[in-house]
């Protein structure tokens, strides 16, 4: 049975605060939970609803009704499984290969989906500027398809990240509108890629940082600019096509 202190807890880490304080994050369905489960993260409470599909998940298990798993939730319909996971302890940013930067890029959907698609192409490493939705938030973490099982999220602030990024050699290269084609850019071995927030772009700081500034090509003149999770995706797929 569903305690009152857990459907409280639950229902408090759709909050950023309360995620920072508790150390925890929501995951919901079968998929997604035991993609978790078997990156080897730790699991605090899985709850589950009666139902055959869920027999298989292994570990802190309590069964409950639908109707407890309506009032905790976050899904328009229900999954008949629900776990509280220990957000992971941050790591040391790896900079072999393609490093992705998320600047203060707001919508949770853009940031999963850039996620999942670093995930795709092997980018392991994504860092999330202050001003970043959180990528443990419900939305985020849904939204990324259990690309947080791969991928190494590091919060990072500004300062700190381009202290970061001095220390090891790399090139900053942002997505804007004015700049050199993707296709043919000579990537080096030591890159990070920034994907501006969604109205204003890259912060007058790492523009005034870059190294480089790359673009698509397209007509400005009828469409002033793609999505950033497509534009992100496009730029990630150029990058990926010049390591074959």
């Amino acid at each position: 049975m569903l305690t009152k202190n857990q459907e409280k807890l639950i229902r408090s880490l759709s909050v950023r605060k309360n995620r920072k304080k508790t150390g925890l994050f929501v995951a919901e369905g079968m998929k997604l939970v035991t993609d978790f489960l078997n990156s080897g993260l730790v699991a605090e409470n899985i709850f589950v609803v009666d139902s055959a599909d869920a027999q298989e998940i292994t570990g802190p298990v309590e069964w409950i009704s639908e109707a407890e798993m309506k009032r905790i939730t976050f899904l328009e319909t229900p999954s008949p499984v629900l776990a509280v996971f220990e957000v992971p302890q941050a790591e040391e940013l790896d900079w072999a290969g393609m490093v992705l930067v998320l600047d203060r890029l707001q919508d949770p959907g853009n940031v999963g989906t850039l996620l999942r698609t670093a995930l795709w192409y092997s980018i392991t490493n994504v860092v999330a500027l202050t001003g970043t939705a959180d990528c443990w938030s419900p939305k985020v973490v849904q939204s990324s398809m259990s690309a947080l099982a791969h991928v190494k999220v590091h919060a990072m602030d500004e300062d700190e990240f381009l202290s970061a990024l001095k220390e090891a050699g790399a090139q900053l290269v942002i997505a804007d509108m004015a700049g050199t084609p993707a296709r043919g850019f000579n990537w080096t071995q030591k890159t990070a890629l920034v994907l501006g927030n969604e109205g204003q772009g890259v912060s007058p700081v790492l523009k005034e940082m870059r190294d480089a500034t790359i673009t698509l090509p397209g007509d400005a003149s009828k469409m002033e600019s793609l999505n950033v999770a497509v534009s992100g995706a496009t730029l990630l797929y150029e990058y990926a096509v010049s390591q074959v």
